[in-house]
């Protein structure tokens, strides 16, 4: 009953969150919505479009400077690797306000679904210009804060060709060509594309024209967690589905007969480090897609919820250990301690042995794997260790939604 529950799980996962994780299509605003002021050479300068002419869009290229990007902790310049200009916030206006119009709220409702209540904030970051010849090899954006979950980029009517936007996110691939979008639009209307932040993006190079974007940064509110529950009546069919089959699951006294533990791994990246100390408490506030769907869903069934992390220990033998609490970092061991590691894990951290291949040492727990744990969820803890001599070493986990499913007749839900 298990592995027949385990599989309907899975499905039910699998098929609601078949949302993609971007959307994107045209948007209507009033014509003089789209006049564009800047500074250039200590004078002020402004277009309106779709009219702007190639010579105000050449002096708007002038007017930018080489665009970088970002790679680890530093933004660098590599026009082998992107060959485009920009020009940051405090040197335009426009007079477009994609909150206003109801576009901020159209990509909240196409990225997060009915379900999620949480407020998101837009704030703009960069103007981009891509003339003939430009282009930006594939790349993932680089989080503005923990708050952030995601991109939208908005095109501004020009005639270009190229510069299409190919999205790649897991074992999906699409194609925004904002060209080809805005060839046959009335005065006004603009493309758009918004996308989660671990989406793999590339501007392919522009053949002819000037690609202009504009882009925003898209940040969940602090005032909501992902677990703020759906308004009444207003619940996606996505999230009635999978509640209902894990409902019937709990009330099936053959699933898990002696209770247990769910565990779903990520699937969608988030803005934490792979080293320091990542806030479980705070990650659950920017959950997003099905991550924040599962969590919701099993507050919802008041099911006992959260992000643990999973570290392998590999000493003597290899131990798999579940934790209430990231790793501190600095800690010192002698190298030769044997199972000092897995010894301050359990006992300083809330740890259990969930798998081991020592074949002496009994297991505290076992996890019912709905989704494995992905390289999204990866973090890196370091500690000192002793020997001969001092170095660094490392602690590897992931990160992982842990459910606690109780025996039956204890884990009645509303």
């Amino acid at each position: 009953m298990v592995e027949t529950g385990i599989t309907s799980l899975q499905t039910a996962v699998k098929d609601p969150y078949g949302r993609h994780a971007w959307c994107n299509g045209t948007w209507s605003f009033s014509p003089q919505d789209l006049k564009l002021f800047f500074e250039h050479d200590n004078r002020a300068s402004s277009m309106l479009f779709p009219s702007a002419t190639e010579e105000q869009l050449n002096e708007l290229a002038n007017a930018c400077h080489p665009a970088k990007f970002g790679t680890g902790d530093v933004d660098v310049l590599e026009e082998t690797y992107r060959k485009a200009v920009k020009m940051d916030v405090s040197n335009f206006s426009l007079n477009m306000n994609p909150e206003r119009s109801g576009l901020v709220e159209a990509v909240k409702l196409q990225l997060l679904g009915l379900d999620d209540q949480r407020d998101i904030r837009l704030e703009p970051y960069k103007l981009n210009v891509y003339g003939k010849g430009s282009f930006f090899k594939i790349h993932k954006d680089t989080p503005r804060g923990d708050k952030m979950f995601a991109s939208l980029v908005i095109v501004l009517p020009t005639l270009h060709n190229g510069g299409a936007l190919m999205l790649s996110h897991q074992d999906e691939t699409t194609i925004f060509d904002s060209g080809k979008m805005l060839q046959s639009n009335s005065p006004g209307v603009v493309a758009y594309v918004a996308f989660f932040s671990d989406v793999d993006h590339e501007v392919q190079e522009v053949t002819f024209g000037h690609r202009v974007t504009i882009t925003y940064n898209l940040y969940f509110k602090t005032t909501e967690s992902a677990t703020t529950p759906p308004n009444g009546g207003s619940e996606d069919s996505r999230e009635t589905r999978f509640k209902a089959v894990l409902k019937s699951l709990l009330a099936d006294t053959k699933f898990l007969p002696k209770g247990g533990l769910l565990g779903f791994g990520l699937k969608y990246q988030y803005p934490l480090s792979r080293e320091g100390e990542p806030d479980l408490d705070k990650m659950c506030d920017v959950l997003k897609g099905s991550d924040a769907f599962i969590l919701r869903t099993c507050d919802a069934l008041d099911l006992s919820t959260s992000l643990k992390i999973v570290y392998t220990v590999d000493e003597e033998h290899t131990y798999e250990v579940l934790c209430d609490s990231p790793w501190n970092e600095g800690q010192q061991f002698d190298r030769d301690g044997g199972r000092e590691l897995l010894d301050t894990l359990t006992g300083n951290y809330g740890g259990m042995v969930i798998w081991t291949d020592d074949t002496r040492y009994e297991t505290d727990a076992e996890i019912t794997w709905v989704s494995s744990s992905t390289s999204n969820s990866a973090h890196r803890a370091s500690y000192v260790a002793y020997g001969n001599e001092a170095s660094i070493d490392y602690i590897y986990g992931d990160i992982s939604l842990i459910v606690d499913v109780g025996v039956p007749g204890s884990r009645d839900s509303p």
